[in-house]
């Protein structure tokens, strides 16, 4: 049976020790008794030596020649019977003159026997042997006589009887006593391992809970002290050990929190290049790839040599890299721009290692959504560039034909009225550029806020129309307008832009559609907004074209734009018109069959109507 627990292995360990101790005392008790019986029976036999002693001298001529006569037999016979020891006689060869218990004819010689010889050697000699009949130890006291010849030895000897009834007695009390030490034993043993064993069992379950998770357990352990201290201190260290997995789950959620909250991608993979951590911003960018199973790798979530590339080579040699690729939807690279076009997104990855003691245990990788940055870039450039070529053209028709004017003396009036007509018209197309990008430069300052005034439908109409009478002339085109507004709403605008815009779009309405067209301006107000349509039949706008149209110098077709004379600023300064006013411009248009521009704006600024809630709250409450 193995003993593996703690409540066994003290019983055990309990019983071991009394067993050996009672075997020990039983050892002891038994070997004392021996000691002292023998002891004792040693001294009764010098005892009775000395007496014999005493009844030889009173008849020394027995001690010289032999046999011994009756009378002295006798007196040794009734001796020997009332004291029950054997009484031997022994001459000085070794011969047995007279024993009490033998016939002495049956006896052999006793000269070597060891009692004997230490008695002729020292006078007194004492010895221990084995009865052969009754298996039980034989005392011998030997006394030497002082004679050289004759009878020269008295020994006096007994069987040790009492020692096999001791034996038995004292085994029979042994065994009860036994008993019942043993059962008070158990039973004090039982209590002791108890009061020892309920604590440690409160130990265990508490340290069972701890290891579960349930760190706030309390031990209630008083006694014995030892085990008390010992519950305080692990009680202490699981509370210590709750502090600090609550501050560490504290830190790791603030990380979290950190990391959900940035707009660039984070994602860490260990040194087996499988995900571990991948935030919001991650998630965003590269979509449902991030949401496979548990071990999913770099490369089954993200399919890109490029990116796993680098992260691979800063595994190996812990340097940061960087690399930028275009993203459209599962496709990376080349293949994104390509198939994508337009709508691929522009990703700059860089990855940095994790090093843990030294090793690199991992990467993080930071992407970031740079498209935003690439397009701007590019309107920049396209920006630049377009300036640059709407420019050129004035700026050289101006300086040619000013050359012309100043270096040819023989020009006529009518070529000199002709190239100034030429001069002025595009000196006038550089004004409406400069005027136009000066317009979207105010337009777009940060905080820009046009200073505005309620104003009514009727005079934007009516100024929008006179505006683009001219131009509608020309084309011999009509506008026609609709003005849905019953109880005669203002707006809160800034009049002058709003009519600008509505302006750009009708004169953009009359400009690229066929002449003698209609072009409608259909304005709709509601207690809360205002929606203002511009309705074409003209050539229409491709769907591709669309996104882009708002753009600075953007043209559908460029060929025509310039023949007609536009700057390619109008839908621009809409878009920034619109948005100042906290508004949202759109197209909707077919090839071929028109197009509807639509603008639609909030009746009242945001700030009025905040005070108007807050009037009529105050107004309610009187």
């Amino acid at each position: 049976m193995r003993f593996s627990g703690i409540r066994e292995r003290l019983i055990a360990l309990t019983a071991t020790v009394l067993l050996l101790a009672l075997l020990g005392g039983m050892f002891v008790a038994i070997q004392a008794f021996n000691t002292t019986l023998r002891e004792t029976t040693y001294a009764a036999l010098a005892e009775n030596s000395r007496y014999l002693l005493t009844l030889l001298s009173q008849h020394p001529e027995q001690l010289q020649t032999k046999p011994i006569n009756d009378e002295l037999l006798q007196q040794l016979d009734r001796y020997g019977e009332t004291t029950m020891y054997r009484i031997t006689l022994i001459d000085d060869r070794g011969t047995v003159v007279y024993d009490s218990a033998y016939h002495e004819p049956d006896l052999d010689n006793h000269l070597w026997r060891e009692e004997v010889q230490q008695a002729l050697s020292f006078g007194v000699g004492q010895s221990e042997r084995t009865s052969d009949t009754q298996q039980l130890p034989v005392l011998y006291h030997a006394v030497h006589l002082g004679n050289d010849s004759g009878i020269s030895i008295l020994r006096v000897s007994t069987t040790l009887h009492e020692l096999a009834g001791f034996q038995q007695t004292y085994l029979r009390i042994l065994l009860s006593g036994l008993i019942i030490l043993a059962m008070v034993t158990s039973v004090v043993t039982a209590v002791s391992i108890g009061t020892i064993s309920r604590p440690l069992k409160r130990i265990k379950e508490a340290t069972v809970r701890y290891a579960a998770g349930e760190l706030n357990t309390r031990i209630h352990v008083e006694r014995p002290r030892e085990l008390a201290e010992l519950a305080a201190t692990m009680q202490s260290m699981a509370t210590r050990l709750s502090d600090t997995l609550d501050h560490a789950q504290n830190e790791r959620n603030r990380l979290e929190t950190i990391l959900e909250s940035m707009n660039e991608g984070i994602i860490l993979v260990n040194d087996r290049m499988e995900i571990v951590v991948a935030n919001r911003g991650a998630r965003a960018i590269l979509g449902e790839a991030l949401r496979l199973r548990a071990q999913t790798t770099l490369s089954q979530a993200i399919r890109s040599k490029e990116i796993n590339e680098i992260c691979s080579h800063t595994l190996d040699t812990g340097e940061t890299q960087s690399v930028t690729t275009a993203q459209y939807g599962h496709i990376f690279g080349e293949s994104a721009r390509i198939v994508g076009r337009t709508a691929a997104t522009i990703l700059r990855v860089t990855t940095v290692p994790v090093r843990e003691q030294g090793d690199i245990a991992g990467v993080v990788i930071t992407i970031n959504d740079t498209t935003e940055l690439h397009r701007l870039e590019q309107m920049r450039k396209d920006f630049v560039a377009n300036v640059s070529h709407e420019l050129k053209t004035p700026i050289t028709a101006i300086a040619g034909f000013s050359n012309l004017l100043s270096e040819e003396a023989n020009t006529s009036s009518d070529e000199i009225a002709r190239f100034s007509a030429i001069i002025a018209r595009q000196a006038e197309t550089m004004q409406r550029i400069v005027e136009d990008l000066l317009l979207l430069s105010s337009l777009e300052q940060h905080h820009a806020k046009p200073s505005c005034t309620w104003t009514s439908v009727e005079q934007i109409v009516e100024e929008t129309v006179e505006t683009c009478r001219f131009k509608a002339e020309q084309q011999r085109s009509s506008i026609i307008t609709r003005v849905k507004n019953r109880e005669n709403l203002a707006l809160w605008v800034n009049g002058k832009l709003i009519v600008q815009a509505l302006a750009n779009l009708v004169i953009n309405a009359i400009t690229y559609s066929e002449p003698g067209s209609d072009v409608t301006l259909d304005i709709a107000v509601t207690e809360s907004t205002a929606t203002l349509q511009v309705i074409d039949t003209g050539f229409g706008i491709p769907p591709e074209a669309q996104q882009r149209i708002f753009e600075r110098f953007y043209r559908v077709d460029t060929a025509r734009s310039r023949r007609l004379g536009g700057t390619g600023l109008g839908l621009s300064i809409v878009k920034h018109i619109v948005g100042v006013h906290s508004g949202v411009v759109s197209v909707t248009s077919e090839l071929g069959k028109g197009s509807v521009f639509t603008i639609t704006l909030p009746r009242g600024a945001r700030e009025l109507d905040a005070m108007q809630r807050k009037s009529d709250t105050l107004y309610e409450q009187k």
